[in-house]
């Protein structure tokens, strides 16, 4: 029978999905940075439900990898985003060199494609809350479409990279058991529920209005 939190955890797999649809489907007349956006969300929808039914089938374990696509996808399209609401170039420069350090992790390590990436996770999602961290500071006294969706970004990231990047350090070091471990990545579930909302109050508020009014 399904705790809780399974039925909290499916349900934003669901809500995933449902915005992926929403945003997909309003990309005539939104700008780059909401067509980069919708993207994003229909490819973490994919890995999402791909990880999803992997854990019905295989051990849990043997479903790493795709949490390795995910973060990775993430920061892509999230950098790609950003850019486009702050203008940074440089921001470029760091894809590039962030993407070149993980290529080369898992040349040296292989096996690392079996198991949590600390510091890939780090880097990566650590990077996405600087950017919102100034996305924050340009609007600061400016209304801005996508002011809610970054606030949710900013708390679930940042949680995000308490949870994950602790990875295998926690077992290694036995910090904490399995079960207080897993309680974080209920907690993370969660968490991300509360993101899936956000982004779909920010589509209902700047854009299903929109076609309502035409």
């Amino acid at each position: 029978m399904d705790t809780l939190f399974d039925i909290l955890s499916n349900f934003a797999i669901a809500f995933c999905v449902l915005n992926a649809l929403l945003y997909i489907f309003s990309l005539n007349g939104n700008n780059k940075a909401y067509k980069i956006f919708a993207v994003y969300l229909v490819v973490i929808a994919i890995i999402q439900l791909n990880a999803s039914f992997l854990k019905y089938i295989t051990p849990i374990n043997n479903n790493l990898f795709l949490f390795h696509f995910y973060y990775i996808l993430q920061f892509i399209f999230l950098t790609f985003f950003y850019f486009e609401l702050l203008k940074h170039k440089w921001m470029y420069a760091v894809l590039v060199i962030v993407l070149g350090i993980i290529t080369f992790q898992f040349i040296e390590t292989p096996a690392m494609f079996f198991r949590y990436n600390p510091l890939g996770v780090t880097i990566t999602q650590g990077l996405i809350v600087v950017y919102s961290v100034l996305f924050f500071y340009k609007y600061l006294h400016e209304t801005n479409e996508f002011l809610i969706i970054n606030i949710g970004l900013f708390f679930y990231l940042l949680s995000s990279i308490l949870i994950f990047a602790s990875g295998n350090l926690v077992f290694n070091m036995e910090l904490i058991t399995e079960y207080g471990y897993n309680l974080l990545l209920n907690l993370n579930n969660v968490l991300y529920l509360g993101l899936q909302f956000l982004i779909f109050v920010t589509w209902w508020k700047n854009y299903y209005s929109k076609k309502t009014i035409k």
